[in-house]
């Protein structure tokens, strides 16, 4: 009998504009060359370095997009191991159920919870673990706190 101890969780999301932009200057603040300038010196220079600026480029240019036509497309995957209890607690039929109706769009928190026959509070809870995980955005918009999915792919292993 296989004992799983473990399961992987990817998820794939767009980055926000200001996350592309902290990125970026992690990676250069991390290098010890100018990034728009490569010397290569070896085989394996010539790997490191076209690795780091292949990723530096990809956020570089996906940010200038975004400035230059407001649309972000930048898929970024991060991956989370968890225990099966704790991965069970956060895919809840409950929070597929939240996640179900905020992809058909809804105008707040409170219209969310109307929608779903639930209180605000145990859904802004649940919204909060959602959040955690980086699957969806709480976007303030005037008065309202606005639920919005950032996830592209979730995808779950085990390991």
């Amino acid at each position: 009998m296989i004992k799983i101890i473990e399961m992987q969780i990817k998820i794939a999301r767009r980055l926000t504009p200001e996350e592309i932009l902290e990125m970026e200057k992690q990676i250069e603040s991390t290098l010890d060359f100018d990034i728009r300038k490569i010397e290569i010196k070896s085989r394996e220079d010539i790997k490191r370095k076209w690795s780091i600026y292949t990723e530096w480029a990809n956020l570089h240019y996906a940010y200038k997009a975004y400035e230059e036509e407001g649309e972000n497309y930048y898929i970024y995957e991060e991956n989370f191991n968890l225990p099966i209890k704790e991965l069970l607690k956060i895919l809840t039929e409950k929070k597929i159920q939240l996640l179900n109706e905020i992809s058909k769009g809804v105008e707040s928190i409170s219209d969310l919870a109307r929608k779903v026959k639930r209180d605000v509070t145990n859904v802004y809870r649940d919204l909060k673990t959602l959040e955690k995980l980086k699957i969806i955005k709480l976007e303030k918009v005037g008065k309202n706190v606005i639920p919005k999915i950032t996830a592209e792919r979730i995808t779950i292993e085990l390991i």
